[in-house]
């Protein structure tokens, strides 16, 4: 008992400095870094859920480009049809029936797109 007593008296401050780079070698592997989420400001995210929230956000953007790109469309064969009708003066049977086809098509997928989003944000959250 006395010779380890007089070891660590000896040796105290390498013990210390073990301890010291033991703890700090655990704190640099083990614990991974956290920063702020871009979606839950509340909650802190690592750097693969970061990432994760990226793609997410970067993907619901194109999604809701694409969106604005249909309805850009509708409005296109709107204005066209009015046009062809305005130019001619007399209204023609089947494009009508064939703008009705396309605006409800497009309509439909936008809708079919809003409820597809909304099931994917339930399944997010």
């Amino acid at each position: 008992m006395i010779k380890a007593l007089k070891f660590l008296n000896e040796n105290h401050w390498y013990i210390i400095a073990g301890l010291i780079t033991a703890a700090l070698s655990f704190w640099t592997f083990s614990c991974e870094s956290h920063t702020q989420s871009i979606m839950y400001p509340d909650q802190f995210v690592t750097r693969g859920e970061l990432h994760n929230e990226l793609n997410y956000l970067v993907g619901l953007a194109k999604a809701r480009e694409t969106d604005l790109d249909k309805q850009d469309e509708v409005k296109q064969a709107i204005l066209d049809a009015s046009n062809i009708i305005a130019q001619t003066g007399s209204i023609n049977p089947s494009g009508l029936i064939n703008l009705a086809a396309t605006i409800a098509a497009i309509s439909f997928g936008l809708n079919r797109n809003q409820k597809y989003k909304a099931l994917t944000k339930n399944l997010i959250t």
